[in-house]
């Protein structure tokens, strides 16, 4: 059975075509590729729209009950677990805007809604490179603040005390707002994605440094608790020291995951600066953009595996208790323990 071409032009008025969809200029952002029904982009863009919508599902619920969690429990406020509050925060705010947005301007995009799909697609943009930048420097400053730690020793809670943390998280929420934001200034993305490489490879450098830094310091402590066995005390350093070591192989796990995340959408980004924003770089980019964003689907299993007392919070808020109950006060040399 043959199909008229002027009665589906006439019953999808409003629409470029149902399968096929024309390229136009969104505001400050680059042309999307046309998508062809059963070629790469469009079959790229179905699988990522799927995972990102159960990553959304994922990543809002996990995060809920980590914020929940801190909210309820006046024990977690130490330095660190404020910045994991925060990486909560924006791994949330990954889950209920950026991924849900990213499949709504896909669907709008491919049946042929350009006006909705221009929308949807900004706000998404915007906010994933917001919460995108928020939680690299917050991965970067956890790591950094277990150097602090372990590099004041006793006089940490005096030096970094909370108020700084929270003028700093401050600071790096205007920050990444304002760099997110900059894109509308510009036509130009260029300068706007060569701002962002090097504020990824900086982080990752940032994170480098500080456990190279880290692991000299723990040597060195190890080796000064060996050779001073028997003086007295020696037990609880070694105690204090053997937990800081916990705290920062635990945090290892959430580097390594950011890590593994970011630097394939990192080395996208590259070729998008090389060979522009073809139909080869806009798939691999939309994959590895999904991948990076799944990162906050994962993080919440993370914490609740490998960080003792917040996982027994989350287990009595999860009972409807009260998890402060459960958090036994610590000493003034344990409180850096995540």
């Amino acid at each position: 059975m043959m199909v008229d071409e002027n009665y589906i032009k006439n019953n999808f008025s409003g629409k470029e075509s149902f399968f096929a969809v024309s390229n136009q200029r969104c505001f400050f952002l680059e042309q999307l590729n046309n998508y062809e029904f059963g070629e790469l982009l469009y079959v790229e863009s179905v699988v990522t729209m799927v995972v990102n919508f159960i990553g959304a599902i994922i990543a809002i619920s996990g995060n809920a009950v980590i914020l929940l969690t801190f909210w309820k429990s006046s024990q977690l406020r130490s330095q660190s677990q404020l910045f994991i509050w925060c990486l909560a925060f924006a791994d949330f705010l990954t889950g209920s805007i950026v991924q849900p947005f990213y499949g709504a301007y896909k669907i709008a995009y491919m049946v042929g809604h350009s006006s909705a799909s221009c929308v949807l697609r900004v706000i998404f943009e915007t906010v994933a490179w917001f919460s995108a930048a928020l939680s690299c420097s917050l991965v970067s400053s956890i790591i950094g603040e277990r150097y602090l730690a372990l590099h004041y020793h006793m006089r940490y809670h005096d030096v970094i005390t909370k108020n700084k943390i929270v003028l700093y998280i401050v600071y790096l929420l205007v920050v990444t707002a304002i760099l997110s934001l900059s894109r509308f200034t510009t036509t130009n993305v260029a300068s706007f994605l060569y701002i962002n490489v090097c504020g990824l490879l900086l982080s990752l450098l940032t994170l480098l440094i500080c456990y190279w830094k880290i692991y000299k310091v723990v040597r060195r402590h190890f080796q000064q608790i060996r050779d001073h066995n028997s003086t007295r005390g020696s037990g609880q350093a070694a105690m204090d020291m053997q937990r800081f070591k916990k705290s920062v192989i635990n945090m290892a796990y959430v580097t390594v995951l950011y890590m593994i995340s970011y630097i394939p959408f990192t080395s996208v980004l590259f070729a998008y600066l090389c060979y522009g924003f073809t139909a080869n770089v806009e798939a691999a980019y939309d994959i590895t953009r999904t991948i990076a964003f799944m990162n906050s689907s994962w993080n919440p299993f993370l914490y609740f595996w490998k960080i003792h007392e917040l996982r027994e919070a989350v287990k009595k808020v999860l009972k409807r208790g009260d998890p402060s109950t459960l958090i036994e006060s610590r000493t003034q040399t344990t409180r850096c323990k995540i």
